[in-house]
């Protein structure tokens, strides 16, 4: 279990990380007021085929946990609607990242899901069974791992691999000195 601290935001993520693992601004907040920090769990998705994600809580192994979903970037249909929603929640998952769309969105909202996505449809996925939980996936360019850490606001989400949290947690740090004692 990574301790993050509350002050982290992507930018001082970002900065921590001159820039490296920062998703594309094409992937943005769905819930611009939430914050998101935490170890990762990736899903890789075939286009249009959402299977995985019924499966995805009984693989979270840890609360705090922030889903990476890939695959879904050229897909007209949905990654997730308010029943999987439910469930991750359930389950400790505390924010949703994916290159896909999203369907009921306002009833996503409602139960409380952090959501960054490329934006939304009604457009359910079908379920042929293709995809995985766990592992390695590209996202908007970056890989990510299970158990990197992903920090995602407003402003945008910004992946450190697990290896070097804490470098670029030190980083962040002295960047967020630096900026207090400017504003002082």
């Amino acid at each position: 279990m990574v301790d993050v601290p509350e002050w982290l935001s992507s930018t001082l993520a970002a900065d921590g990380a001159a820039g490296a693992g920062t998703l594309p601004h094409w992937i943005r907040a769905l819930s611009p007021d939430a914050t998101v920090a935490g170890p990762a769990l990736v899903v890789a998705l075939a286009r249009d085929d959402n299977t995985p994600m019924r499966a995805v809580p009984g693989a979270v192994t840890q609360p705090g946990t922030v889903l990476v979903v890939a695959g879904a970037s050229e897909s007209p249909t949905a990654v997730l609607g308010d029943l999987v929603a439910a469930d991750l929640l359930a389950a400790g998952i505390v924010g949703v990242v994916t290159d896909g769309l999203i369907r009921d969105s306002r009833a996503v909202a409602k139960l409380g899901l952090p959501v960054w996505a490329r934006g939304v449809t009604p457009v359910a996925s079908r379920k042929d069974g293709a995809g995985s939980i766990g592992g390695h996936v590209t996202i908007g360019g970056v890989d990510v791992r299970d158990g990197d850490i992903v920090v995602a606001d407003a402003d945008g989400v910004v992946v450190w691999p697990a290896e070097r949290y804490d470098e670029y947690l030190a980083a962040a740090d002295a960047k967020r000195r630096q900026d207090e004692s400017r504003v002082r």
